[in-house]
């Protein structure tokens, strides 16, 4: 196991921003976003920064979604919530623009899941009293991994790998069991060869070992280096774990009924090895 991260840390952010070159669909709407949310709010986006799999390089065209923060110089009003949901109208709904709105003070303090935030899931405007993509997740993604396509200088991130893997523990088994038990009980009445959506067998099985990776080595990873993961972690899932890779990779892949009882123990034993670490 390495050695995670120290138990808090204040990350600053360099104004120089980089990372790697964008796919020509991102890079079109993220540019359209910054126009019209400086035509429409002027002055009040002061950073724009992605996370996710663009920058862990595990970005899929057809697969994935452009997702980030957005740093506003302060809160939004409701004149300007309206302002920024007729934006978010106006860009192409694929690969959705899924952000965060915060403030520099926001990210100099750990993530509130009590406060009002605005944001967008799967390309649709949200508008939540409280909690959101709010996370320890996010902070930690912002401060460690991120590319910033207008960067606030010296931005300062509460970065709390303590809080981290709480927040991840937490999430196993109030969220990921729960999807194994729903995943099971789907399927009970079908037969094996019935094929299912190709998302769902990807979805579980690259999706938990991300927590597993996390717990054992303090690091947040991509999808696809979550599966390359779990075939040393769990190496007797190996075949469908080597499909579903070659799925998230582009290649054609078929799934079965079969396949998604083989990743209820799958999922079940990721989840328990991970609230062991």
């Amino acid at each position: 196991m390495t050695q995670p991260p120290p138990e808090t840390t204040y990350l600053t952010l360099p104004a120089d921003g980089g990372g790697p070159v964008l796919p020509a669909e991102v890079s079109a709407t993220t540019k359209l976003y910054l126009q019209l949310i400086d035509q429409a709010l002027p002055g009040q986006v002061t950073g724009l920064y992605l996370t996710g799999s663009l920058p862990l390089g595990d970005y899929r065209r057809g697969l994935s979604d452009i997702d980030g923060v957005v740093i506003i110089a302060s809160p939004l009003t409701e004149p300007e919530v309206a302002a920024v949901r007729g934006v978010h109208a106006q860009l192409p709904t694929s690969p959705a623009f899924d952000v965060t709105y915060l403030t520099t003070a926001d990210l100099t303090a750990p993530p509130d899941a009590t406060k009002p935030v605005v944001f967008t899931l799967d390309g649709q405007f949200e508008q939540a009293p409280s909690g959101g993509p709010v996370s320890p997740v996010l902070w930690s993604e912002l401060a460690r991994q991120s590319t910033a396509l207008r960067a606030v200088p010296d931005l300062i991130v509460h970065d709390d790998q303590e809080a981290l893997e709480a927040f991840t523990r937490a999430n196993l088994t109030s969220y990921w069991s729960g999807r194994f038990d729903a995943l099971e009980t789907a399927f009970a009445d079908h037969p094996d060869d019935e094929v299912v959506d190709t998302w769902i067998l990807p979805w579980v099985m690259l999706g938990v070992p991300r927590l597993h990776a996390l717990l054992a080595t303090g690091n947040i990873i991509s999808k696809t280096a979550a599966g390359e993961h779990a075939l040393i972690a769990f190496p007797e899932w190996s075949p469908l774990l080597h499909r579903c890779l070659d799925h998230r990779s582009g290649k054609p892949e078929t799934f079965t009924v079969a396949d998604a009882r083989s990743a209820v123990p799958y999922g079940r034993k990721v989840i328990t090895a991970a609230l062991a670490l």
